[in-house]
């Protein structure tokens, strides 16, 4: 089985594991509440307390239906041993599931989520131009805002869109499908942008979408309005264009975030169009307008302090090397023997003797038909601590290889002390860094190097 064969099938088992889990926890909760009734209305019919479920929570108008309709079947096959022996099984067995799961909710919301994560995480490793996850995107997203559409509506008029009763029932289990949709969604952009992320300049963006899939597991973000949702939903939007401009240009910059700025406006302002047929300015200001405007000023500004990472470029390796060759298709990265450093990156302590030219190796993913120009930074740090620019060295790159495109660069001339190297875009977005010390040596013909291949 090839690992393509593995990832959807690994995504495909996340997804029946989540609704299989999401279907127990309510179906289990609406059988409770049957017992429960019929337990209320056998003991004291003429008791006109509104019923509840074994747990004690209050029912909603939509399962109080359900239980209608179940106390009609009972009513109707009662007298049969068969289906009293059924539903009282069936029913002590969905109440011990329940229990289960609420004496240990957090626990299996923790790690449901982290499964999950990791499933998605094999099922991204194609890559973010893969076809499969393009389309996985656009459904999921033209779910999600079908069903915001409707929510808009809904609570801006809600007696201007009813559904029948049948598909009432359906409805009102609409936010599982947004809260799967995204999260799905939110997870796989988390895993994309860290990729691309150097964790030295991108933490605030990175937080920002870790806050928002943990507010997407949070019940009270679920049981607010739709304001928050369509916040979440901008975010969403932002992301794939994020990653679609800079596909189809093959590069990323300054126009490719223009772009990504834009089609998230363009996305909102579609929206707006559709609901500003039925509703009021009033009423979508606060509902759609503000919360998607207020995240795309957010993007705006963490882009212009460069805290957006340049998604889908990620560095795959960065290191210093005292001589980088190529023997066929592979590259020798020769470096001396790291001993108990067994973090370090090739030549971070470099010892530099007569004639010793500093190597940078580098290999960088970005999508087929990518072509781009990257820069290595070389700065020192000089006696004040700060850090000096003494050289900005170009490499380019071209996409499509599953390990990224590899080039080196390298440096005569140079000075000890300590340095630092920052892979980054021609608008100065960070991809990765790389710290190194220099020390001068006297020549030394027994010295040894060691050869890594790439």
């Amino acid at each position: 089985m090839d690992s393509e064969t593995i990832a959807a099938s690994s995504r495909l088992v996340a997804v029946h594991t989540w609704l299989v889990l999401m279907y127990k926890w309510h179906d289990s909760d609406l059988q409770a509440g049957h017992v429960a009734c019929t337990h209320v209305e056998e003991v004291a019919p003429a008791r006109p307390a509104a019923p509840q479920t074994q747990l004690g929570h209050p029912l909603t108008q939509h399962r109080r239906d359900i239980i209608a309709l179940t106390r009609r079947a009972h009513a109707r096959h009662s007298h049969r041993p068969s289906y009293i022996r059924h539903m009282t099984e069936g029913a002590t067995l969905r109440t011990r599931i329940y229990g289960a799961y609420e004496r240990h909710a957090k626990v299996w919301d923790a790690a449901f989520f982290a499964g999950g994560f990791v499933f998605d995480v094999v099922a991204t490793s194609h890559g973010v131009d893969h076809p499969l996850l393009i389309v996985q995107q656009v459904v999921y997203l033209g779910v999600i805002g079908g069903i915001l559409y409707v929510d808009v509506l809904r609570e801006a008029r809600p007696e201007d869109t009813t559904f029948p009763p049948r598909l009432e029932r359906l409805w009102s289990y609409r936010s599982l499908v947004v809260h799967f949709c995204l999260g799905t969604l939110m997870n796989l952009y988390s895993i994309f942008f860290l990729m691309s992320a150097s964790p030295f300049s991108s933490v605030a963006f990175v937080a920002l979408l870790s806050g928002a899939i943990v507010a997407n597991e949070l019940e009270a973000v679920r049981r607010r309005g739709v304001d928050v949702k369509v916040g979440l939903f901008a975010i969403c939007v932002f992301c794939f264009w994020s990653l679609m401009i800079p596909i189809v240009v093959g590069r990323v910059g300054l126009l490719p975030f223009v772009g990504s700025f834009i089609g998230t406006l363009g996305s909102v302002a579609a929206f707006y169009a559709l609901l500003r047929r039925r509703l009021t300015a009033t009423e979508l200001s606060l509902r759609l307008a503000m919360p998607a405007i207020s995240v795309s000023l957010c993007f705006l500004v963490l882009y212009l302090i460069g805290l957006i990472p340049p998604v889908p470029i990620a560095a795959k390796r960065l290191g210093v090397y005292h001589r980088v060759e190529k023997v066929g298709n592979d590259y020798l990265l020769s470096h001396e023997p790291v001993g108990w450093r067994f973090w370090q990156k090739g030549d971070q302590t470099f010892v530099a003797r007569p004639g010793d030219k500093i190597y940078v190796f580098v290999a960088v993913f970005s999508p087929a038909r990518f072509d781009d120009t990257v820069f290595v930074r070389w700065e020192l740090r000089d006696r004040r601590g700060e850090w000096t620019v003494a050289d900005r060295l170009p490499l380019h790159i071209t996409g499509g290889r599953r390990d990224g495109f590899r080039g080196f660069v390298n440096k005569e001339r140079y000075s000890e002390g300590d340095w630092r190297l920052t892979l980054e875009t021609r608008d100065r977005r960070e991809i990765s860094r790389l710290y190194f010390t220099v020390t001068r040596a006297n020549p030394d013909p027994a010295r040894v190097f060691v050869a890594d291949r790439s």
